[in-house]
């Protein structure tokens, strides 16, 4: 009786040894996600242009947009959105403002600006307020930019 009661107490303590091993190893160790949420979302786009000249020149009017230079030509979006409905608000908003937009897609995947847009969506999605809806977009931009 005392081989079998000293045999499990010491494999209980072995056992107890090598988790605790496997344990401390996992948590000095990074871990990566193998999939990032990724998710689709619309950027009101107000113009492609040749050059930083041109563009300057037909922005000029706009108080917050970013851009993005692809094969040389400039793209200047003035809002970002997950949400349809959202995205049309945006578009009749600067369309009373006198400035035509189209709506491109893209791929985000930095899940701190999916969240924040999230929230900001939801905002969006409750107001009809001209001022906020611009707000809301300069914010929108200046999180993009970062």
């Amino acid at each position: 009786m005392k081989k079998y009661i000293l045999t499990i107490i010491t494999s209980l303590l072995v056992g107890f040894l090598l988790s605790f091993y496997m344990i401390k190893e996992y948590e000095n160790t990074d871990i990566f996600p193998v999939f990032n949420e990724s998710v689709t979302a619309y950027l009101i786009q107000q113009g492609v242009y040749s050059s930083m000249e041109s563009m300057q020149e037909n922005t000029s009017h706009l108080s917050d947009y970013i851009y993005s230079v692809i094969d040389n030509m400039y793209y200047v979006y003035i809002g970002v959105s997950l949400d349809g409905e959202n995205v049309a608000k945006i578009q009749k908003y600067y369309k009373d403002e006198g400035i035509n937009t189209i709506v491109k897609t893209t791929t985000l995947t930095n899940q701190d600006f999916i969240q924040l847009l999230r929230q900001y969506d939801m905002v969006l999605k409750s107001t009809v307020d001209e001022y906020t809806i611009k707000e809301i977009c300069k914010q929108v931009l200046s999180k993009y930019q970062e």
